[in-house]
């Protein structure tokens, strides 16, 4: 849509600002003893969350909680899972609440909510795992989630792994993009948005992109709240960047059509800045947004167990596929 179809919307839409608030639907309040099953994650409030896993469960040389991306589910890690378990890595992921197997899809749950959910889930494989290091993943959206536990919450990981963050906040995006949201979120939260007509390929990997059209877990629309969300989300990401002390690993694709390379290039000055612990930046010159599973997928999982599986934190390290 061009800027004059955004500016018409925008006037438009104005009017109905008022005229329904975004649907939020997050953890209810604490009633159970977190828990972490085979198949499931359960919440605080009782809430189970589908809960997927790779890897050696029982002594491996490191464990990985991975958060998807928005419209994903817990199997975005299926390749990275299968690639990096028989390596001695357990991995662990989520269907976060709104999304995949959750009883609260399509619902945006929250930031907190998410942000918690991510927090116990991590406080259980602490216990499961008190003498292993422990990795919090998060991919676009769940990037987002992960930045914002790791800025609050550093002592529950060993190490953080950003792949393709979504950090696209406010300030950057153009106000033809930024007002009709406003409004949208506010008046026509049911209203779907299936980014069809976009232009914009994720992956370079059609193969795959044609399987996931085929996967009811996935969403193939997203309500406008949701995208409120996900942008408020992004929004405290960026700002809580700064505040982030453990280790991480950043990577990114020159390719990503989806969270612009500037957004990703102005969080990497920002934490080249805070002069952390084995701070280290790949960036792939034919990487789209769908890193880990795109073509050259396996080049990108390789580097992040490489990574992890450093033997010093100020270890010299470098990216092979960058």
């Amino acid at each position: 849509m061009n800027k004059a179809l955004w500016a018409a919307l925008s006037v438009l839409l104005a009017g109905m600002l008022a005229a329904c608030a975004p649907t939020v639907r997050p953890a209810g309040p604490p009633i159970a003893q977190t828990s972490l099953g085979n198949d499931a994650f359960y919440a605080s409030d009782g809430t189970a969350l589908a809960v997927q896993s790779w890897g050696d469960q029982e002594t491996p040389d490191a464990v990985v909680l991975a958060l998807h991306g928005m419209g994903d589910y817990a199997n975005a890690f299926m390749e990275f899972g299968e690639q990096i378990g028989p390596a001695g890595i357990a991995v662990y992921a989520f269907d976060q609440r709104g999304f995949g197997r959750s009883i609260s899809r399509p619902f945006w749950a929250g930031i907190s909510s998410m942000v918690n959910d991510a927090s116990d889930m991590l406080m259980l494989l602490r216990a499961r795992y008190p003498d292993t290091s422990l990795y919090l993943m998060g991919n676009s959206m769940g990037g987002a989630v992960a930045i914002i536990t790791a800025a609050t919450r550093p002592y529950l990981m060993d190490g953080l792994v950003l792949v393709a963050p979504a950090v696209w906040d406010r300030d950057q995006m153009p106000w033809y993009q930024t007002a009709p949201l406003s409004v949208l979120s506010h008046s026509l939260p049911w209203l779907p948005l299936t980014g069809q007509g976009l232009d914009i390929w994720p992956s370079d990997n059609i193969e795959m992109l044609r399987r996931l059209s085929r996967d009811h877990n996935m969403m193939s629309a997203v309500r406008v709240d949701v995208i409120a969300g996900v942008a408020d989300l992004m929004d405290l990401a960026r700002s809580r960047a700064t505040d982030i002390t453990v280790p991480t690993l950043l990577l990114s694709g020159i390719e990503d059509q989806v969270i612009p390379p500037a957004a990703v290039a102005a969080l990497d000055r920002d934490l080249v800045g805070l002069d952390l612990p084995a701070y280290h930046r790949c960036l792939y010159d034919d990487g789209y947004h769908m890193l880990l599973r795109d073509l050259n997928g396996p080049v990108v999982i390789d580097d992040i167990y490489r990574w992890i599986m450093r033997s010093a934190p100020d270890q010299n390290y470098s990216c092979r596929g960058s």
